[in-house]
């Protein structure tokens, strides 16, 4: 495999650190994944602003999905199935069940699967770092520190998701 050639490489500190800030918090940019999901019901993580949309569980969903690619990734092997279904590339399919119950797996899902991903960076030799995946133009620490700044634009709309669908819900005064 051939290696990206536009710019340094972020070394194993540098991605750890981000995908810290941006998945656990505390983040200078605002609140971290698991900050915007705190306190979001799985009633309201189920609900869609419109048919078109992506849920806050949908979202949830992509970010496990996201990093049980990239450990993939660094293996160069396919580890076990994901658990959930996939409707395309990097987008799991919804859950039937929105119980309370279906919400925590999925949040455990989620942290399982960060989790994983933290022990494969940590485990990677610089060699599987500094590796480009096939049909990639990026090796595998740009990657990484991409799912960091993936995160981060994902908690933004799990916010706003959060505080409208919050809004929706409350009665009119």
């Amino acid at each position: 495999m051939t290696q990206s050639t536009d710019g340094a490489q972020p070394d194993r500190g540098t991605i750890l650190g981000a995908l810290s800030e941006s998945y656990v918090g505390p983040a200078w940019h605002g609140p971290s994944v698991r900050e915007t999901l705190d306190g979001v019901t799985a009633r309201t993580a189920s609900r869609k602003l419109s048919p078109t949309r992506n849920s806050i569980w949908e979202l949830v969903l992509h970010l496990a999905h996201g990093r049980h690619l990239l450990i993939d990734r660094l293996a160069a092997a396919p580890s076990a199935e994901f658990p959930r279904t996939v409707r395309e590339p990097w987008w799991p399919i919804a859950p039937a069940d929105t119980s309370d119950a279906a919400w925590r797996r999925d949040l455990a899902l989620l942290n399982d699967y960060h989790t994983k991903l933290v022990d494969a960076i940590r485990r990677a030799t610089p060699a599987q770092l500094d590796r480009v995946p096939e049909r990639s133009e990026h090796t595998l620490a740009q990657q990484l520190l991409g799912m960091a700044l993936h995160d981060t634009y994902h908690a933004g709309q799990i916010r706003l998701l959060a505080l409208e669908l919050a809004d929706a819900d409350s009665p009119d005064i």
